[in-house]
């Protein structure tokens, strides 16, 4: 199967992926342990040093990674804090997180981190069948977030046309790439949608244009079911996930072999699973946190980062002839987002899954944590289309999510317009409750 940025590296023996890993990683440890102030501090504090792992097992000898520890970092030394390995003139590219939990955290990489970002981006292009031949449209303004700006530096790594389509209106966008043969878009699933929302209201359809892959990062949803078929039904369009993390990078491959679940880049990246609140590590198969460590960025690394993400490993071998573990759904959850209502465990990202199946594109949806007489509880508001069923609309998705989470779940509808939409990603969860 075609879709390879460096298949030798790609499909190795698991044997030759662990030795790759475990080289990169001492090197690694090596250099940041001497100079780089937040990792040297942390492991000396922890009683560890390079010399101490001299295996794959012994990476639990480190301490894991919090977002938390570098944004305290930086706040006690602004502004870009202490997890820099170099001189700052070292530093060519800026980014910063989105801000969703919590302030948002400032990143800065050196030019070998940023050439590395780009290849990491490149092998997931390739990964989804994108090659030189393509044409990327990146239909929005990316601001200082780094998840479009690492698509882009891989298309030209690739050597794909990439075009930038920040400043104009959607539907300034949408008629672009109609009349501009633009093969591959490259947006957040919620903008897919807009776009087709919009393409619609204007007597456009997207399935003429020439369009044939489209490309996800910033949020789920391309491997979401109800909403991966809604972006192939406006789009005629095969849409592909791009998972990552400002703190780590994109660490995710959606191959051509796959819809419902991605690879972790392990050529890249160092993947452990673990029980989000013992630490124990889940070997083989399995449920659990993603924790991940880079190999190519030392100079403002993430070693051991706790990414707060639950995902679940797949036991199956991929038919592409990649060595690299699956995770069956990507993101299937977070650990800081998991709600208690009426003793039972809720995820938001569930609530999501279940409330997508039952809306069309144009349709909307908040989900709603609250405190009511002292107790958590969960409603999901809903926008509807005008004409359609609304009660019986409701009432399926309150039965269903009744029988999938074993509690009942408040669904209500509310004016046109009360959901905003967004060119970037929608924030769908609202947390109210008392802290």
């Amino acid at each position: 199967m075609s879709g390879y940025f460096d298949k030798k590296v790609e499909t190795a023996p698991g044997e030759d992926l662990a030795a790759r890993q475990l080289a990169r990683l001492k090197k690694l440890l090596e250099i940041v342990y001497k100079k780089n102030s937040f990792y040297g501090n942390k492991f000396r504090a922890a009683g560890v040093g390079p010399g101490d792992i001299q295996s794959l097992a012994d990476l639990a000898k480190l301490p894991f990674t919090l977002k938390r520890e570098f944004q305290d970092d930086q706040a006690l030394n602004p502004p870009y804090g202490t997890n820099l390995t170099y001189p700052l003139p070292k530093y060519v590219r800026f980014h910063q997180t989105t801000g969703t939990t919590g302030k948002p955290l400032k990143w800065l990489d050196t030019r070998e981190g940023w050439n590395w970002r780009g290849r990491v981006a490149a092998m997931s292009l390739a990964a989804a069948g994108i090659t030189s031949r393509d044409s990327i449209f990146f239909p929005f303004a990316f601001g200082p977030h780094v998840a479009y700006w690492g698509i882009f530096e891989g298309a030209w790594r690739l050597g794909s046309l990439a075009i930038a389509g920040g400043g104009w209106d959607t539907l300034q966008r949408v008629r672009f790439i109609m009349e501009n043969d633009v093969t591959v878009v490259a947006c957040t699933p919620t903008y897919a949608l807009r776009m087709a929302e919009v393409a619609r209201e204007n007597g456009l359809d997207l399935k003429e244009s020439k369009t044939r892959i489209t490309f996800h990062g910033g949020e789920p949803g391309a491997l979401i079911p109800s909403i991966r078929e809604k972006i192939k039904t406006a789009w005629g369009a095969k849409p592909f996930d791009y998972p990552g993390l400002t703190e780590v990078g994109a660490y995710g491959l959606h191959c051509l072999a796959q819809e419902g679940a991605v690879h972790v880049n392990e050529a890249e990246f160092i993947c452990e699973v673990i029980e989000p609140q013992t630490g124990r590590t889940i070997t083989g198969a399995g449920t659990g946190e993603l924790v991940l460590t880079n190999l190519g960025r030392p100079g403002s690394p993430a070693i051991r980062f706790k990414t707060g993400d639950i995902v679940k490993v797949k036991k199956e071998k991929c038919d592409c002839g990649r060595s690299f573990r699956l995770l069956e759904g990507g993101v299937i959850g977070r650990v800081d987002e998991m709600i208690t209502i009426r003793g039972m465990n809720v995820y938001p990202s569930q609530v999501a899954t279940i409330t997508e199946k039952h809306l069309k594109i144009g349709e909307e949806y908040q989900i709603v944590a609250c405190t009511e007489k002292g107790l958590a509880n969960l409603k999901v508001q809903v926008e509807l289309a005008a004409g359609r069923p609304g009660t019986e609309v409701l009432q399926a998705i309150g039965q269903e999510l009744r029988e999938c989470l074993e509690i009942r779940v408040e669904v209500e509808a509310v004016a046109p317009g009360a959901v905003s939409r967004s060119d970037y990603k929608s924030k769908r969860f609202i947390d109210k409750r008392e802290k």
